[in-house]
């Protein structure tokens, strides 16, 4: 029984609730009874240990089934006709001992989902990038091809030049430094670290030493040499030469199966093309999702942002570890990190509770079919099972936001097909 209710702001609520006693005693029956027949007790055979017993030798364990049960069945009985769409667990701020033959009140906050006057969402003005792909596009796109399909000899006939890769060792020391030798390849004439080292070595064969210092700044990598000056001695082990292949129909065939170098200049084109409209696409999506949010006041759910928040670190996480990053090891600082994400994460939350005001202002229904061939895309692409993957999304809610998701990306079609370019 609903006994107060505040509106705290358009997106927090407070209530206070009643339990009635006789609501209490009966659902105590039915979770003792049920206790009683699958409790295993010396003296007694399964399923014939009388209720009074189980209820002596389990009464804790009852009374927190009985309010499991009952909180979140009377939250929901009580906010029923209040036309508010809560998100999240509501946050117990009172709750009434449990005593037999008493009615229990409680207090709890809670969030919902803000209620959003739809402003006009068709016919919104976007600009439309330009796609074009040049001749200087596609043969920097094979100029990238050479570079990977090249091979390098070694050099021993005269010295180091740019455009030469270096195979050095080299050792720091310095005050307060141990030293240290390491191996190492930079290509000369290159932006590096070091510029002094492209100098110590232009012209040198392999074998031969040079020698500089270098004065480091406060910002540097390595924590001993900020704000000192280190001296490097540096030995060129050996000269590479980079040797690219020509561009023929052979290179074509070679790289990409290509039965002429018209014939992959042609594929070549439309690759950039197809990745440039689908850049395009992203953008004009951006330009309405802009939109929206400029033309729609609203606030978003601390929580639904904090899930939000917690998806965007988590793939961020994933993004380090596939670059090799050991998560262990490396000094992020993901606090700051949390506060970098959250006004991205937040932005999102709010663009999508506007789509999904839209799908709903415009009927937009999306099926099981539809649902089931989205999750059948993403298994193939993970290699999982599909019948896996839709039980335990059908276990922990993600089916029914899988489908809130699609509707969202319906919406956003709808209104980017009824935009002015």
């Amino acid at each position: 029984m609903l006994l107060n209710y505040t509106d705290v702001s358009p997106i927090k609520k407070t209530i206070e609730v009643e339990i009635p006693a006789e609501l209490i005693e009966k659902e105590s029956r039915r979770v003792t009874n049920d206790f009683a027949k699958h409790a295993k007790i010396p003296g007694f055979r399964p399923g014939k240990v009388p209720p009074a017993v189980a209820r002596n030798r389990f009464a804790k364990e009852i009374q927190e089934e009985v309010m499991s049960n009952l909180l979140p069945a009377s939250f929901r009985d009580a906010i029923a006709d209040r036309g508010v769409e809560p998100v999240g667990d509501p946050q117990l701020e009172h709750l009434d001992p449990f005593i037999d033959g008493a009615p229990v009140k409680y207090k709890a906050t809670f969030e919902v989902k803000p209620k959003i006057e739809l402003a006009d969402y068709r016919g919104i003005h976007v600009t439309e990038p330009k796609v074009e792909v040049s001749d200087a596009d596609i043969d920097g796109m094979i100029e990238r091809m050479r570079e990977q399909a090249s091979s390098y000899r070694p050099e021993t006939e005269r010295g180091l030049e740019d455009g030469d890769y270096a195979i050095i060792e080299i050792t720091t020391s310095g005050e307060g430094i141990e030293p240290e030798t390491r191996g190492g390849h930079f290509r000369v004439g290159e932006e590096t670290p070091l510029p002094e080292l492209h100098d110590a070595l232009r012209g040198k064969k392999p074998g031969d030493t040079g020698s500089f210092d270098h004065t480091y700044g406060d910002d540097a990598n390595n924590e001993n040499f900020r704000g000192k000056t280190i001296h490097h001695e540096v030995t060129l082990k050996e000269i590479r030469v980079q040797e690219k292949p020509e561009v023929n129909d052979e290179f074509a065939k070679s790289v990409g199966d290509w039965e002429s170098v018209e014939k992959m200049r042609e594929q070549i084109a439309a690759d950039i093309r197809r990745h440039r409209e689908a850049e395009a696409l992203r953008e004009k999506r951006n330009q309405i999702g802009e939109y929206l949010l400029k033309t729609h006041q609203l606030e978003a759910p601390e929580v639904l942002v904090e899930e939000e928040l917690g998806r965007s670190l988590t793939n961020y996480a994933r993004f380090l570890a596939s670059q090799g990053v050991d998560l262990d090891k490396a000094e992020i600082d993901w606090a700051k990190m949390r506060e970098d994400f959250r006004a991205e994460a937040e932005k999102r939350v709010k663009r999508s509770l506007i789509l999904e005001a839209i799908a709903r202002n415009e009927k937009i229904q999306v099926s099981d079919v539809e649902v089931d061939a989205e999750i059948r895309r993403a298994a193939n692409e993970q290699q999982r099972d599909f019948a896996e993957v839709k039980h335990r999304l059908k276990h922990d809610g993600g089916y029914e936001a899988l489908r809130a998701s699609l509707a969202q990306e319906k919406a956003l079609e709808l209104v980017l097909n009824a935009a002015k370019v």
